[in-house]
């Protein structure tokens, strides 16, 4: 039996990503931000689609978790929403934020003040947010726990949850394509 060597361009060209071949994403959340203008973010997206499922084929197949960077700008949030499979993790690269902890729909959102260098780990079932009160914008690294998350929902009676629910098809055909 003879061993295949590794060839090191094609491990290069599977797995790795580069900053300089990426961009930010200012539209895969766009339909958050159309709900409230408050919700503006970029995604850049390095290991997986993420809970998205964007068709963005310039990253590294995921399989066993999604990593990206995201970009929040002065006073906006990331809004409450909730995994059902999958903990995710923010890491805060740069600026100072807020996470938002909700146990469900119905009870009291608390407050975590979160620096540079501090992570934040939200179990599946857990509503997690995240807002930046400062007057920079924060830069976070967010990994998922899953090659293709669920898609999150959002409090229920949300324009967020209504919207949710016309785009999981729309998610699902892009999965499919695969």
């Amino acid at each position: 039996m003879t061993e295949k060597k590794l060839d090191i361009k094609e491990f290069e060209k599977k797995y790795v990503a580069r900053l300089q071949n990426r961009s930010l994403d200012w539209n895969v959340l766009k339909f958050q931000e159309d709900i409230d203008p408050r919700y503006k973010r970029a995604q850049m997206r390095y290991i997986g689609r993420g809970a998205t499922a964007n068709a963005d084929a310039n990253v590294i197949t995921a399989e066993n978790f999604t990593l990206s960077t995201m970009v929040l700008p002065p006073g906006c949030i990331g809004p409450l929403h909730l995994h059902d499979d999958v903990e995710e993790v923010f890491f805060i690269l740069k600026g100072n934020v807020t996470a938002l902890i909700q146990e469900d729909s119905d009870s009291e959102v608390h407050e975590i003040a979160l620096n540079e260098r501090d992570c934040i780990s939200s179990p599946p079932g857990v509503y997690r947010g995240i807002r930046n009160d400062g007057d920079e914008e924060a830069l976070m690294l967010v990994m998922l726990g899953a090659n293709k998350p669920n898609l999150p929902t959002y409090p229920e009676g949300s324009e967020l949850e209504e919207v949710r629910i016309q785009r999981a098809k729309e998610r699902e055909a892009i999965i499919n394509q695969k």
